[in-house]
């Protein structure tokens, strides 16, 4: 672990704006306690920001304060925020709300582009529109944002929601270095994400600006696991709905951490506890979790002790809900979501843009 941090100062130096020393004097000692973390839960190993209260959300109510910018900063010393017309600040705040990010982020993003609209003129490497997308990357991120059945480039409201959309999918809310990360992507430009950090800072009203997220992208894992990974053994599963239907009837609170009242991460963390398991605290890490110590399987084919997930008040790019199947036969999950904990559907969710199902691997922590 220690010869992969240090590896790694240059590149987060350069990347987060953070001094060598901060990092390397912070990397030296890694002790039993933060090794232990590292093997039950990565995602959280490491922090590269301190958590804080985010307004509506659920699971903990975590989330995290922009980074701040650094240097070098370009356009921004030079032209200071201008006014947002009112038209297209509805559509940063409409944007913002479906995507569940700031719409300070946004409109740092429009002033650095075009001024809000300001400048429309295609850009000489060939970006079109309000956010100035290529039309390759349009073609793959690009959405219908005023709902008039196509994507037009150069719709104001297709440009912003479709920014929206592109910094989800670039992991703008996996911690202030998924916000470094997503920002990259947008714009191949140190200043430039400079630029867009204190545009946003500065529509803030010189306050912190607030993701709901946490730091979950965990190394950026990708695809469907590990299928060679032997399954939570009949006896496990058993011992694990045992302490779910003890729990039974207990309500569902936004944030609860259990005993006497769930959400529904903290609900699956409890139950995977039952059995010496650790698990992230909320959905999309524990998605992000399962990656590595799971395998994707088909909707058709679960099993009872799979974790099923679904996009639900993050946005449609995000997990916000888990659940476990309890009987496939009839399509049931037990979980922590409306009513209380009970049983439920986890086929309520079949037709979200985000429903998948993952096998957790017979792990011994």
């Amino acid at each position: 672990m220690k010869p992969l941090v240090l590896a790694l100062v240059p590149v987060l130096a350069f990347l987060l704006g953070v001094p060598i020393l901060v990092i390397t004097m912070g990397a030296i000692v890694v002790t039993p306690a933060v090794a232990e973390q590292v093997r039950i839960d990565p995602c959280s190993a490491y922090p590269d920001q301190t958590n804080t209260a985010a307004a509506g959300a659920e699971e903990g109510g975590v989330g995290f304060k922009l980074p701040k910018w650094s240097s070098p900063r370009h356009q921004s010393l030079s032209s200071p925020a201008q006014s947002i017309p009112g038209r297209i600040k509805a559509l940063y705040v409409a944007a913002a709300e479906r995507y569940r990010i700031p719409w300070e982020l946004l409109a740092g993003i429009g002033m650095a582009e075009t001024r809000h609209g300001r400048n429309h003129a295609t850009s000489s490497a060939g970006a079109q529109g309000l956010m100035q997308f290529m039309p390759r990357t349009f073609a793959a991120y690009g959405v219908d944002g005023n709902r008039d059945g196509r994507r037009n480039i150069h719709n104001d409201a297709d440009s912003i929601y479709s920014a929206g959309n592109y910094l989800t999918k670039s992991g703008v809310t996996n911690g202030q270095k998924g916000v470094i990360r997503a920002l990259w992507a947008y714009n191949h430009s140190v200043s430039y994400r400079n630029d867009v950090l204190y545009y946003a800072w500065a529509y803030a009203g010189g306050g912190d600006v607030v993701v709901v997220g946490e730091q979950e992208d965990c190394g950026d894992w990708a695809g469907d696991g590990d299928p060679t990974l032997p399954p939570l053994t009949s006896e496990r599963v058993a011992a694990m709905f045992a302490w779910a239907r003890q729990q039974r009837g207990e309500p569902y609170v936004f944030g609860a951490n259990g005993p006497g009242s769930w959400d529904c991460s903290s609900f699956i963390r409890g139950m995977f506890r039952s059995i010496g398991i650790g698990l992230p605290r909320t959905s999309e890490s524990q998605r992000q979790w399962a990656r590595k110590n799971g395998y994707r399987v088909k909707p058709s084919d679960a099993r009872p002790g799979d974790l099923v997930f679904t996009n639900t008040w993050r946005g449609p790019n995000r997990v916000g809900h888990v659940m476990v199947v309890y009987d496939p036969a009839s399509h049931r999950s037990i979980e922590a979501r409306g009513r209380g904990v009970g049983i439920y559907h986890y086929t309520d969710f079949a037709n979200h843009n985000i429903y998948e199902v993952w096998r957790v691997g017979n792990l011994s922590d």
